[in-house]
């Protein structure tokens, strides 16, 4: 397994932020392996990819557990520093994978990703688990560069997940996300420009988002997710379809507050 160098500074910056970014976490070869994934990704849909834009319209499109079907992904990212660094950024005794996630937003496929948290999307309880946006293009804030309210995984709230296509509410019974863009002035907001190769990490609760791409270069990513001690299996409204049907497909003996010791989410790093 690859290593990088993690400093306190990183680890205050996740604890009490709730987001930083490190740079060159992939090198110009691993970069160039994902970008092939994704491709043959937007070619071929697998059966957890989602269109968030109408046809005729510049992609918007995502897709989960990609890895669960493309072995070259998966290895790059197993055999990565990724699992090392989000076990020391959690104060995790171990860290697991847990799934990707593939969002490639187009040139011109200006619809923004909505202000969300990640947690009420996941089939998933805990606190110790976190989200590592890798970039596969160069990215700003024209391209749709992630944007994070700092501090807001220490606010206690689950916000009501919504549709990246149409917007509806997803979940019942809890928390409306605030209009963020209506009082931006009002938050402490992270977002950084990010060469190929890049991450991005955020907690599971941290409020972000993006806007539009409305530039003439593509801004593809990939997101993964890792999971460290106090994870476990759970269900929710408001969980999308696509998630249900991947954990049904892949992991069916799952039932809320099994732990994730399971071939799906390979154990990648402990504490020596």
């Amino acid at each position: 397994m690859d290593s990088y160098p993690i400093t306190q500074e990183h680890i205050e910056a996740y604890q009490e932020d709730g987001a930083l970014c490190l740079r060159g976490v992939f090198s110009s070869a691993e970069v160039g392996v994902l970008q092939e994934a994704v491709e043959v990704e937007l070619q071929n849909p697998g059966r957890y990819t989602k269109e968030f834009t109408k046809p005729g319209e510049a992609r918007f499109v995502g897709a989960i557990f990609v890895s669960s079907y493309n072995k070259a992904i998966r290895e790059v990212l197993i055999n990565s520093a990724l699992g090392e660094i989000a076990g020391r950024l959690m104060g995790a005794r171990q860290t697991r994978f847990f799934f990707d996630h593939m969002l490639v937003k187009e040139p011109g496929a200006s619809k923004p990703t909505p202000w969300h948290q990640d947690a009420p999307y996941f089939a998933m309880d805990g606190l110790d688990c976190c989200g590592i946006w890798i970039a596969l293009d160069a990215v700003s804030l024209d391209t749709g560069a992630v944007e994070y309210l700092k501090g807001t995984h220490k606010d206690g709230c689950m916000y009501a997940p919504r549709s990246f296509a149409a917007g509806q509410k997803y979940g019942h019974g809890l928390q409306e996300v605030p209009n963020i863009d209506a009082n931006r002035d009002k938050y402490e907001i992270a977002s950084w420009n990010m060469a190929p190769g890049d991450c991005s990490i955020h907690h599971v609760r941290t409020l972000h988002g993006a806007p539009g791409n409305v530039t003439n270069s593509r801004r593809r990513g990939l997101a993964t997710r890792w999971i460290g001690d106090d994870a476990v299996f759970g269900l929710r409204s408001g969980i999308p379809d696509d998630m249900t049907m991947a954990f049904e497909d892949l992991a069916p003996n799952l039932r809320p507050g099994d732990s994730f010791d399971h071939p799906m989410f390979p154990l990648v790093w402990e504490q020596e």
